[in-house]
């Protein structure tokens, strides 16, 4: 059973998340994915640098190329494909596909050899993919080949986030959270920093973008990813990952709140089977704990 504080961050985390996708939707147009990317993270960076030199946090102590790597696996790819997702579906959407990283954290674990699929692990992965096409239907969208690209940036990015935790929690569980959160902002923003010449700004870009570009520096990637790499280093990567459980169900309340997006009983049906299946992919039928993979 997981204590009141983990459970707390985790409710909060999910919070944190779920607001990104309406702050990310509101901003990626005329910024564009990289764009907005790039902001983000000199913005986390220049955050967590400070923070990280008042509390005079230990160094890393871990080598160059695990740090690139999981900043790449943790940042650099979800910030581009999940903003992406957002802009060709909306924030709503793209939350919910994000709920998929506990399922792509068991499939890991699955190639890794320390868990295997059963039954009940398939039929909660074909209730999520059908609950996930549930929802989209019914928020309105045209499933073309815009929204299935945006899909498909959308499972990426949330696959590379589910690995990062499990690679964090391998290499990086004895480093200080705010230390891993800085070395993940500074590495997404010098290798996403070169796509801009490929992927420059679609504009027009405004002073009004600035207050909701800082909010999602500060609060969705600075102070998410310092409590989402404590959970991961206290409890664990697949614990941590449930995080994802409540980022549809804050995505699309905020998304209605901040963005007006329409919200139907069907949509909630659907965000209860992604519920369901993610539950039959995490709770196997003999009880192992597959927190064994952490």
């Amino acid at each position: 059973m997981i204590k009141a504080k983990p459970f707390l961050l985790l409710v909060l985390t999910g919070a944190i998340f779920g607001s990104s996708y309406a702050v990310v939707k509101s901003v990626v147009g005329p910024i564009g994915p990289v764009g907005l990317a790039v902001a983000r993270t000199a913005i986390a960076g220049a955050i967590l640098a400070v923070l990280s030199k008042l509390q005079n946090t230990p160094k890393l102590g871990v080598p160059l190329h695990r740090v690139i790597f999981l900043g790449i696996l943790s940042a650099t790819l979800p910030y581009t494909l999940l903003s992406l997702c957002a802009e060709l579906t909306n924030a709503g959407t793209a939350s919910v596909i994000n709920s998929t990283v506990p399922a792509f954290t068991l499939i890991f674990a699955v190639l890794l050899k320390r868990e295997r699929f059963t039954t009940r692990s398939v039929i909660g992965l074909l209730i999520g993919l059908v609950a996930i096409a549930l929802v989209a239907e019914q928020r309105q969208l045209q499933l073309n080949r815009s929204f299935w690209i945006g899909v498909g940036a959308g499972m990426i990015g949330s696959a590379s986030f589910a690995y990062s935790g499990i690679y964090a929690k391998r290499f990086f569980s004895q480093t200080p959270a705010i230390r891993i959160a800085l070395s993940q902002q500074i590495v997404a923003f010098f290798t996403l920093l070169p796509l801009l010449l490929l992927f420059p700004a679609k504009g027009p870009l405004s002073l009004g973008l600035i207050p909701n570009v800082v909010v999602l520096g500060v609060i969705g990637t600075a102070l998410a990813y310092i409590i989402f790499f404590w959970l991961v280093s206290n409890v664990g990567a697949i614990t941590s990952s449930y995080v994802t459980y409540l980022v549809p169900l804050f995505g699309i309340f905020w998304g209605w709140l901040l963005l007006s997006e329409p919200i139907s009983s069907m949509s909630g049906i659907g965000l209860f089977g992604v519920v369901i299946g993610l539950w039959l992919l995490l709770t196997p039928s003999d009880k192992k704990q597959v927190e064994r993979v952490s």
